[in-house]
């Protein structure tokens, strides 16, 4: 029995996150995301309901047990899915480092502690302000400084200067809500370099660097500014959250694969009335993953058929 990952969950974010770790977990190991989405959903519902009743944070981990992935917190152990095969351990042992990677990376506990720090700061400052008014402003200033660069670094990929995994996370539960509250189209555009090891290996690693970076500014140059929001997932995975209906979104995967040249592989799914962000990210995740088995240098979406087109044929 290995443990691949574990969260500790405690808002919606938290939960959401699981479940993307969880279907990260299943793809590596050549499972079937869509009986994991089924699965996850009623375990998000599980999750929400301890939550709400112990009003402390659940600890939740993905154990693999033989052919078997179990989520597992206090003395629930549930299944996810079952694999076809037992996975050698060494590559389960590769898989978990790479996901505590990704899990720490992600970790907003830390930001937290950061924050409030600096809120305590600031009310200390207030309250000597009648006798050190003059300090207080200098204070002040210093540590909105601080709480601004703290949240930018923490929501920021080094590499790309695209927002990263975790601000991700955090937009996509909020485009969502507000699209619910205000009728609004929202799209979810999830991109993979075509064949990006290959390069890597290649050219080296130095040149893949660039050569995320130039996805970087091919999406910059992409999205609308202040309206779509460019994310870096990790690795060569990338996300644009887009205030828009599926033609719209479809341009925008467009205009970004002609920049690379065809060589980005594009899934789009649409946010449909009262749909949950898992089963969204789920929809968007299978139109990639359906782009990339028909040859790749595509943009699919999600459930449509002959949607599929060429880097610059839009």
């Amino acid at each position: 029995m290995k443990t691949l990952f574990s969260l500790s969950t405690v808002v919606e974010p938290d939960r959401q996150r699981l479940a993307r770790f969880a279907v990260d977990v299943v793809r590596a190991l050549n499972g079937n995301p869509f009986a994991a989405v089924a699965a996850l959903t009623q375990t998000l519902d599980r999750l929400r309901a301890a939550s709400a009743a112990s009003e402390i944070p659940v600890d939740v981990s993905l154990v693999c047990d033989n052919d078997r992935l179990l989520l597992c917190w206090g003395e629930t152990r549930q299944k996810l899915i079952t694999l076809r095969d037992t996975p050698p351990l060494a590559s389960l042992e590769a898989l978990a480092a790479q996901m505590r990677k990704a899990s720490e990376s992600t970790d907003p506990e830390l930001l937290r502690r950061r924050n409030q720090q600096i809120a305590a700061d600031l009310e200390r400052a207030r309250q000597r302000a009648a006798r050190e008014l003059a300090e207080l402003e200098s204070m002040l200033e210093r540590k909105k400084d601080e709480l601004q660069e703290s949240i930018r670094l923490a929501e920021t990929d080094s590499l790309t200067g695209l927002l990263n995994r975790g601000a991700y996370d955090d937009r996509l539960r909020t485009a969502v809500l507000r699209s619910g509250r205000q009728h609004e189209d929202l799209c979810l555009i999830l991109l993979d370099l075509d064949k990006f090891k290959d390069i890597n290996d290649t050219h080296g690693h130095q040149y893949g660097d660039a050569y995320l970076q130039r996805m970087a500014d091919a999406m910059r140059g992409a999205v609308r500014e202040h309206v779509d929001i460019a994310c870096r997932m990790g690795g060569d995975e990338f996300a644009i959250i887009a205030m828009s209906d599926v033609s719209v979104a479809r341009r925008i995967a467009a205009r970004v694969m002609k920049a690379m040249e065809g060589r980005v592989s594009a899934g789009i799914a649409q946010l449909t009335p009262g749909e949950s962000v898992v089963s969204l990210v789920a929809r968007a995740d299978a139109a990639l993953y359906q782009a990339k088995n028909e040859g790749r240098g595509r943009v699919n979406t999600a459930g449509s058929q002959a949607v599929n087109r060429r880097a610059g044929n839009e």
